[in-house]
């Protein structure tokens, strides 16, 4: 067992300032703190689901995102061992997310850079080690809402047992009032993970564009079950 430290890298990718970080919706807790808030996913989909108490289903989770006509993509956090990955790699691999999620988004809602009361906000962790709680969980806790662009920290997430299982984690939330709407968790994809980031982007960039197409069947109203 041991405590390591773990870079990550902060890209406030469409953030708004407004009038300042002090006045910008904080997301102080997200509502699942744990593992355990999740449930299996619909087969063939996603691994773990999580969502607020009054969506119960498909048809409930389609009518609470038809009432958002656009997204704002928050951030993208990328926790791997220290050392594994470069600043200029992570900013790569960050920017590459960061595309093809607009590129998917953007074929069902308008992409923005400011929160409205119809826009939607994306916070998206990925991740080659396996941590006891989700990194959406406790990041909005450590980091600072409007962290600059490009800044780096280090981020303690707790112990680590198992370095090189790869994680993919998406919370999507109200953009005015930081409220969660739900929250998925990707891992365990066979040969499509984090594993080959150390010895280049490739690898990454291919776990991405599959992540990406399984992750995003909820916008194109394809999942089953919740």
């Amino acid at each position: 067992m041991f405590k390591p430290y773990f870079k990550c890298i902060t890209l406030s990718v469409f953030i708004v300032l407004l009038a300042g970080c002090a006045r910008g919706p904080q997301v102080d807790e997200t509502k699942f703190t744990s593992y355990e808030d999740f449930r299996s996913g619909p087969e063939g989909r996603v691994d773990l689901v999580w969502a607020r108490d009054d969506i119960k289903d498909a048809q409930t989770l389609k009518a609470v995102l038809d009432k958002y006509d656009s997204v704002l993509v928050d951030r993208v956090f990328v926790v791997v061992k220290d050392a594994e990955l470069d600043d200029e790699s992570i900013n790569e691999l960050s920017d590459y997310m960061v595309m093809r999620l607009k590129e998917k988004i953007s074929t069902n809602k308008r992409i923005v850079d400011e929160p409205s009361d119809s826009t939607l906000r994306l916070s998206i962790a990925i991740s080659n080690v396996e941590t006891p709680n989700p990194i959406l969980a406790v990041t909005s806790s450590v980091l600072p809402f409007g962290i600059g662009v490009s800044t780096i920290s280090k981020l303690t997430t707790g112990e680590h047992t198992n370095v090189g299982e790869a994680t993919i984690e998406l919370l999507v939330s109200d953009s005015k009032t930081a409220e969660p709407i739900f929250a998925v968790i990707d891992r365990h994809v066979g040969d499509k993970d984090l594993d080959n980031i150390v010895d280049g982007l490739s690898g990454a960039k291919d776990a991405i564009d599959w992540w990406v197409n399984r992750l995003f069947v909820t916008f194109d109203n394809q999942v089953t079950q919740i």
